[in-house]
């Protein structure tokens, strides 16, 4: 059953209509808070409608017959849901549920935007998507003075502001038990929060039992999380907040100028306690200010955490070091096999304090008890290391420094074809590679036309789907030299159809993969050393595909350094 509701200026809503057409929609969530929602049930909010009111969700679909939703119908803007700027006030709240999905729609001037709230274990499927949540702030519980606010924000178990916030009431978990399983962010914009995105336990601190994990399976993906700003009490420590959760992905994303405020424990754009299991591939990380933090890096691994994998991403003009590992727990305070592979360091730790001060890329901190491999990445900082503290724990292989500034194609990406050396082609049987004559600026897509979905390119994927064509980014020497190559490629999603890759040079190949599957998560690494070009040679990242209906991209965001 779908549930209509407007209060577009000139609309037809009222809460004395059904609620069950278009035409006759209510005004408001009132009539919600009545209904016992059952499988396949939608909320659906129609566009241009914006309410100052919490709307509240306690019941739950159904893997079977199918899932809720809270999605928008009609035309025009996101449906908002904007509140005063009250710590006290929520926008969406929902209590111990399973397979939700909440799209399209546009949360803001709250304490929390989006709060997913358990009190019970064994939930599943979560999703979101096509979410902007901006200027949530007021909760740091630990800084914050006694009141209302911060009685609520305990009750709700939410240790700091968010946009969207994950979080669960105090539980004694089984190793074979969770709180919720299945969650997944996609196309997610959050700006002027406090945290944008939270999957969090209340600090990670209302969970117990040794090796329990409250949130598995969590999926980030297309994510553009900038400029969390807001005059939160005791500052902003992180963006992106990921507690006791395990398996987790992240792809596709851009973090950038976040952790604006100033904390007496520090900032990180991305804060790592007590997860196992994590890989993020194909981001970018950049811009951390100088908050005046002893701490402020990109990515913090603060404590218990295992098996974290950082590949093939971008850590830019970071005000502390991209990546930190701190070993300040104690030893019980594990950090064991972790895996920083590909990535691209260029400019970080400008304005350093503490014991970050004088890092760059990579730092370590405390005892010396984190363990892992850094391996084969490439770094531009004239004046920084990329190792600053001691690696006693760790294999250190191959990572070279850049004689200038890298090529990123996630960095470099923009609407001019030939910016900084980059070109965004396509070939077809019947015509040699051509740069793709449009810039979908709603999209942020290069491709044919306003309407095309057949090849496009995205500053983080590339899709061909016609018949013999192939889609590529191609960058142009500026000047004769050595270079290196790095790159992971894989397809966003599962599935969909298989395609080739290949790395050329003036069209000779350098590195080839036949047969690139959904199936294949880990991705296809190129290590390229030693490639001798001459200013003006073209080096391609082709994607050819059949044809196909799916709209699967291949996530592929690769670097080139002149080594000499």
């Amino acid at each position: 059953m779908n549930y209509y509701i407007s209060n577009k200026p000139g609309g037809k809503g009222s809460n004395a209509n059904s609620g069950l057409t278009t035409a006759s929609p209510w005004l408001d969530f009132t009539p919600v808070h009545q209904l016992t929602l059952r499988a396949g049930d939608r909320i659906m909010l129609e566009r241009g409608s914006c309410w100052n009111q919490q709307l509240t969700i306690v019941d739950s679909g159904d893997k079977g017959f199918g899932g809720c939703a809270i999605d928008a119908w009609g035309q025009g803007p996101l449906p908002k849901i904007i509140r005063n700027g009250d710590p006290l006030e929520r926008c969406i709240v929902l209590k111990d549920v399973s397979y939700w999905r909440i799209s399209n729609v546009e949360v803001g001037h709250a304490g929390v935007g989006i709060l997913v709230l358990y009190e019970t274990p064994m939930h599943e499927s979560l999703r979101f998507d096509h979410i902007y949540a901006h200027h949530c702030y007021g909760i740091f519980v630990r800084d914050m003075l006694d009141g209302p606010a911060r009685t609520q924000a305990r009750v709700d178990c939410a240790a700091f502001s968010a946009g969207i916030m994950v979080t669960s009431k105090e539980q004694e978990l089984t190793p074979e038990q969770y709180v919720c399983k299945g969650i997944s962010f996609d196309y997610i914009e959050g700006c002027h929060n406090g945290d944008s995105i939270a999957v969090d336990p209340f600090d990670g601190s209302s969970i117990k039992g040794e090796n329990a994990y409250a949130f598995q399976d969590v999926s980030l993906n297309h994510l553009y999380l900038h400029d969390d700003d807001g005059p939160n009490p005791g500052g902003i420590p992180d963006s992106l907040r990921l507690v006791r959760s395990l398996r987790v992905t992240l792809m596709n994303s851009r973090l950038d100028h976040c952790c604006g405020q100033f904390t007496t424990s520090g900032t990180a754009m991305v804060f790592f306690g007590g997860v196992t299991d994590v890989n993020f591939t194909n981001n970018a990380f950049t811009r951390t200010p100088d908050s005046g933090s002893v701490d402020q890096c990109a990515i913090d691994f603060e404590g218990s955490t295992r098996q974290v994998k950082l590949r093939n991403n971008f850590f830019g003009y970071n005000a502390g070091p991209g990546v930190e590992f701190l070993d300040i727990w104690g030893e019980k305070s594990y950090s064991e096999g972790h895996e920083v592979a590909g990535n691209a360091f260029e400019g970080n730790g400008w304005s350093t304090h503490g014991g970050q001060a004088g890092s760059g890329g990579i730092h370590h901190y405390g005892g010396n008890f984190a363990t892992g491999i850094i391996r084969d990445n490439v770094v531009y900082e004239p004046d920084r290391p990329l190792y600053h503290g001691e690696f006693v724990n760790f294999q250190l292989k191959n990572n070279l420094q850049a004689k200038r500034a890298l090529a990123n194609s996630i960095n470099d990406f923009y609407a001019q074809q030939g910016y900084k050396g980059w070109h965004y082609q396509v070939r077809t049987p019947q015509k040699d590679w051509s740069d793709l004559p449009y810039y979908d600026a709603a999209r942020q897509i290069w491709t044919y036309d306003p309407h095309d979905a057949l090849v496009w390119i995205s500053r983080f994927e590339q899709f061909a789907s016609e018949p013999g064509a192939s889609a590529a980014r191609a960058w142009v020497a500026p000047e004769a030299g050595a270079v290196s190559i790095r790159g992971r490629a894989l397809k966003t999603s599962a599935g969909g159809a298989k395609v080739r890759l290949q790395i050329t040079l003036n069209d000779k190949p350098l590195w080839s993969v036949a047969e690139c599957l959904g199936q294949e998560r880990e991705g296809y690494e190129a290590v390229l050393d030693g490639i001798a070009v001459a200013a003006g040679d073209v080096i391609r990242f082709e994607v050819s595909g059949p044809a196909g209906f799916l709209a699967d991209g291949l996530s592929w965001a690769p670097t080139i350094a002149y080594m000499a």
